[in-house]
């Protein structure tokens, strides 16, 4: 008898205790889309970030079925020039930012060795990255640099900072989608990592991660929601 009932409080205390998790969860993802590292320069505003350019966003997306992950490289191209303009758009809309042209007026559309400089300033990013992550509390302590080789890109002299874009999704199919439901499994989601780099010195100025629940790939009003929590504590351009 006493086994019995032990079982069925242990049964009772179940769902409670899943409920606690599920919330435990949301907090931590919450936290996750307000985290927001800036240089000491950017938050004493001796560096006051005014124009940038944005270099082209890499979203990768992933439809998730019930036979696995596959990949949606239309769709990942479409969601990245998305995002770029919405991160272009928040920026001019709720910190007075100004996006600026990424060609430099000396260039010509055939330029090869401009395209080389930001493909190359692209992939240092890229292994920068990891790093930052890693050590996301250092960017306060403007610990991280991609170097003076950000000269190489021969940008407009009024331009004070770089913008990078990354970002993964997926996206579920309708089966997929009712099956996580019955088993509490994996929601559609996107997360982005957006660095912004000072033009002239290549500190990384500030370094937030933006995180939307939903269809990564029809988004709109819920991608720039996230995207202005994730960039709520740069101060305005004036």
């Amino acid at each position: 008898m006493t086994s019995d009932s032990g079982n069925i409080t242990e049964l009772r205390l179940r769902p409670v205790n899943l409920a606690i998790l599920l919330l435990l969860i949301a907090t931590i993802s919450a936290s996750t889309a307000r985290a927001q590292y800036l240089h000491p320069k950017v938050t004493k505003r001796e560096t006051i970030i005014r124009n940038v350019i944005i270099l082209p966003a890499r979203i990768e997306v992933v439809r998730d079925s019930m036979k696995g992950p596959e990949g949606m490289a239309a769709e990942s191209e479409q969601l990245s020039g998305r995002v770029e303009e919405a991160v272009s758009f928040v920026l001019a809309d709720k910190h007075g930012v100004k996006r600026l042209s990424a060609q430099p007026p000396s260039a010509t559309e055939g330029d090869s060795q401009q395209k080389y400089n930001a493909a190359d300033f692209q992939t240092r990013f890229d292994e920068l990255l990891p790093k930052i992550m890693k050590k996301r509390s250092d960017v306060k302590k403007g610990r991280f640099s991609m170097g003076d080789q950000v000269l190489n890109l021969n940008l407009d002299k009024s331009t004070d900072a770089i913008v990078f874009i990354r970002g993964h999704g997926q996206k579920l199919t309708s089966g997929k989608q009712a099956f996580s439901i019955l088993v509490s499994g994996e929601k559609a989601f996107l997360k982005m990592q957006i660095g912004i780099v000072d033009a002239h010195s290549g500190e990384v100025l500030l370094y937030t991660e933006a995180i939307m629940v939903g269809d990564p790939t029809t988004a709109v009003a819920r991608l720039r929601s996230a995207l202005e929590k994730g960039f709520k504590k740069l101060p305005p351009a004036s």
